[in-house]
């Protein structure tokens, strides 16, 4: 019986032989948390540039530069390979910024960097 019902589904609604292969759907939303984390990144960043040690300096680029890289592989149209790329280079700056943000931590709370 299901044979038969799945033949004359087949007669009734053929398959497009001539389908284009599916296309990554449009994002419907936008990204308005990640744009405004950033801008508030940037926006620290520039204010306690003159305030900050080294390492606050390259805790604040990494992960300035970890979000605009998320921000770009989600909206620019890249290939494959630049894709992967882009979210390796996100994946790193971020793991920079969190074993820094890990060692100011530990300075400030444990001791004074030898600088």
């Amino acid at each position: 019986m299901a044979r038969q019902y799945k033949k004359i589904l087949k007669k009734i609604q053929p398959k497009e032989k001539n389908s284009k292969p599916k296309e990554k759907p449009e994002k419907i939303g936008n990204d308005y948390i990640l744009l405004a984390v950033l801008a508030i990144t940037i926006i620290f960043m520039l204010i306690g540039w003159e305030f900050f040690t080294n390492l606050n300096r390259g805790l604040y680029v990494a992960l300035a530069t970890s979000l605009l890289t998320t921000y770009i592989r989600r909206h620019a149209k890249l290939t494959e390979k630049q894709n992967y790329w882009m979210e390796k280079a996100s994946q790193a700056s971020m793991g920079i910024a969190i074993v820094l943000f890990a060692i100011v931590a530990y300075f400030q709370y444990f001791g004074e960097p030898t600088e």
